[in-house]
């Protein structure tokens, strides 16, 4: 295959690539690093794919972003805090304050689970990838990813449901001792 060729077979892919690998990195240069490794372990394999196996080429191709990001992970020191995403111009300023808050109180919990659980939530959530796409790229059963989905789900809620209880009593403190 020509390069030119292969550059068209990626091309649509990419945007989705980095941003996987920067929701499982959390540092911008390591995902460009990942994308990077894994368009050339692509380009070297992409006769091991095949199509008729009932695998699309973004689900192989983002199955191997994934494992470059992932690995990438298990060596790097722990991160500081990322911000999502801007929110969009139809809330009220209020409303918009406090969805930034419950999107970043969610990203901390994200950060802080283990890697499997991490790149299970950012492939589902972000990457728009079915559960069926998320065990082939990951190579465990459909049942697992369902877990790992229902654990950090669990996980969310419970850390979100303490810092609430948290803040109220330092309400509360606030208001006995005035």
């Amino acid at each position: 295959m020509k390069e030119h060729d292969f550059e068209q077979l990626v091309q649509p892919h990419l945007g989705t690539a980095f941003r996987t690998a920067f929701l499982l990195i959390h540092d911008y240069h390591l995902a460009q690093d990942a994308v990077q490794e894994a368009l050339w372990e692509a380009y070297q394999s992409l006769h091991r794919f095949d199509e008729r196996k009932g695998t699309s080429f973004r689900a192989w191709f983002m199955k191997i972003v994934t494992h470059r990001a992932l690995n990438l992970v298990r060596r790097k020191k722990p991160t500081t805090e990322i911000t999502p995403d801007s929110i969009g111009d139809a809330q009220s300023p209020l409303e918009s304050v406090l969805q930034q808050e419950t999107e970043q109180q969610i990203w901390r919990v994200i950060q802080t689970m283990k890697p499997v659980h991490r790149s299970t939530v950012v492939l589902y959530y972000y990457g728009d990838f079915n559960i069926a796409e998320i065990a082939k790229m990951l190579g465990v059963f459909e049942g697992t990813v369902k877990s790992r989905l229902h654990k950090a789900r669990k996980l969310i809620g419970e850390k979100l449901n303490e810092g609430q209880a948290l803040r109220g009593n330092a309400e509360m403190g606030v208001i006995a001792n005035d």
